[in-house]
């Protein structure tokens, strides 16, 4: 179960960040941190394979109101046992 912790960075438009995290609120596989100077949104994502894991990133990169995604880690270590 691949977990990752990434940083979103959001949209300067108040609209478009708040469509983000609704739609970032109703994922049950996305824990959401405290905004960072209300731009930036660290999230932890678990997700039953390393392939859902990649696709839940690119539905991230794509989604209105997220300007970036960084990768902070990827925890494979469930995948290895």
């Amino acid at each position: 179960m691949p977990i990752s912790s990434l940083v979103l960075t959001l949209d300067a438009s108040p609209d478009s960040r708040a469509l983000a995290l609704s739609a970032l609120a109703r994922d049950p596989r996305i824990t959401l941190g405290p905004p960072v100077e209300g731009r930036w949104l660290p999230v932890v994502t678990e997700t039953a394979s390393p392939y859902e894991g990649e696709e839940l990133a690119e539905s991230l990169r794509e989604l209105e109101g997220v300007s970036f995604v960084d990768v902070v880690m990827v925890d494979f270590s469930e995948e290895e046992r």
